[in-house]
């Protein structure tokens, strides 16, 4: 009958170029939520259970989310990797609570080397693992492609890594994260041309009985191509001697730290080649704001960078190391105020994190020096493309540290990103004005 609602059938494979086309008419605000949207989506699959701070992966282990905000320096602050992967050593802790068969069997790849034979005598067959996982792997990302030698690591691994990563950090959580399913993901955007912010169209008020000027939209793409990142762990014989949970929690603390370090580091400086994401600084679209003085930062450096960017962007985030931090609580506005406060806590408890000019600093040592180019960058982080390929594999070696005997462990994740729109980054140039 008329009037009926009809039922649309839609093919996964065609869900990507739905969502691309629908993102094509979308404003900031629906851009944000969709984000937003897609985030908790990929997290349920990942994660589908939980009770308070225990959470349980799309394999069944169990994982304590109480660990990702733990302190482990009596000072506060991130830990470096091989400290906090010694303290794993001695102390057995660490975010994994219960393992699943697969990440069981993962931890028994890890003991055995990597040796088919030694894995064949403990009872695991390596090439029934990697199909298992493969499987497993499938049901929550769909079709995999194995692109590097070795065999594929559960996906609840890469997953709390990156879980992990994100916690630690003050950056990555800020970025759009999108799950690459496959090799290329192209995502249209508007080309805004100067004076411009719909892409080419015009509006204007025509004369009577005159022919209408025909406008339209231009968009180009923002292309992320999984690209290889690399990281290399060496397992003492002690450590591969230990539990299953202990060795999966030591190997998790050290590629965690790694994956985050590289990460954030590409997302300010990557360069876009070399197997690199394409950073803030190195985009050729993100504009450099000239500084008054050589070598420095003044307070009319801070008013330009925000003047840079448009009213559009609202949630702004600064990035500088301390250095340049120290150097910026010392300037005052033209009312002889300071521009910088440190993080205050609220009536309510609630912390605020540190202020300059009205918008958080976030400090980091992948930020360029004081008086370099990028020592302070302003930034719509959530317009930062970061994509990760959901498919990771792991190969060791017996070889390369025999002396030592040690075992190294290589994973392989492919990642890329970019400033999705470049309009929303901006940083200070080495030249002056």
């Amino acid at each position: 009958m008329p009037g009926e609602p009809t039922q649309v059938t839609i093919d996964m494979k065609d869900l990507p170029g739905i969502l691309a086309k629908a993102i094509e008419g979308m404003e900031f605000p629906q851009i944000k939520a969709l984000k937003e949207q897609m985030t908790k989506v990929e997290r349920a699959q990942l994660f589908p259970g939980g009770d308070g701070d225990l959470i349980e992966t799309c394999g069944k282990s169990i994982i304590d989310t109480r660990y990702f905000r733990k302190e482990f320096r009596r000072d506060g602050g991130p830990q470096d990797a091989v400290a906090l992967a010694k303290g794993l050593g001695s102390r057995g802790s660490g975010p994994w609570l219960s393992l699943s068969p697969a990440m069981q069997k993962f931890a028994m790849v890890l003991k055995c080397r990597g040796d088919y034979n030694q894995a064949r005598s403990a009872g695991l067959d390596i090439h029934e693992y990697g199909a298992m996982v493969e499987a497993e792997n499938v049901k929550v990302t769909g079709p995999l492609t194995t692109s590097d030698a070795g065999v594929l690591v559960p996906i609840e691994f890469l997953a709390t890594v990156i879980e992990f990563a994100t916690a630690q950090s003050q950056i990555l959580p800020k970025l759009w994260r999108l799950p690459l399913g496959s090799q290329t993901l192209r995502i249209p955007r508007l080309v805004q041309a100067a004076g411009s912010y719909f892409g080419g169209i015009h509006l204007y008020h025509p004369n009577e009985a005159i022919e209408k000027k025909k406008t339209k939209p231009v968009f180009d793409y923002v292309e992320l191509n999984a690209k290889k990142l690399i990281g290399l762990i060496a397992l003492t014989d002690e450590v591969i001697a230990d539990s299953a949970i202990n060795i999966v929690n030591y190997v998790t603390s050290l590629f965690v730290r790694a994956f985050q370090w590289e990460t954030e580091h590409e997302v300010i400086s990557g360069l876009g080649t070399g197997n690199q994401m394409l950073g803030i600084l190195a985009d050729p679209l993100v504009v450099a704001v000239p500084r008054e003085t050589a070598g420095a930062i003044s307070y009319d450096d801070v008013i330009d960078l925000d003047s840079q960017l448009d009213e559009n962007f609202t949630n702004l985030t600064y990035i500088s190391r301390k250095a340049s931090r120290n150097a910026l609580a010392k300037l005052k506005d033209t009312q002889k105020q300071p521009i910088y406060h440190d993080g205050r806590t609220s009536f309510f408890g609630d912390r605020m994190p540190p202020q300059l000019n009205g918008s958080p600093l976030v400090l980091t040592r992948n930020a360029r020096p004081y008086g370099d180019k990028g020592d302070l960058i302003l930034a719509a982080l959530e317009f930062y493309l970061w994509g990760v390929r959901q498919n990771m594999t792991i190969d060791t070696s017996k070889d390369r540290y025999f002396e030592f005997d040690e075992t190294a462990v290589r994973f392989v994740v492919r990642q890329d990103g970019a400033p999705g729109v470049p309009d929303g980054f901006t940083y200070l140039d080495d030249s002056t004005s």
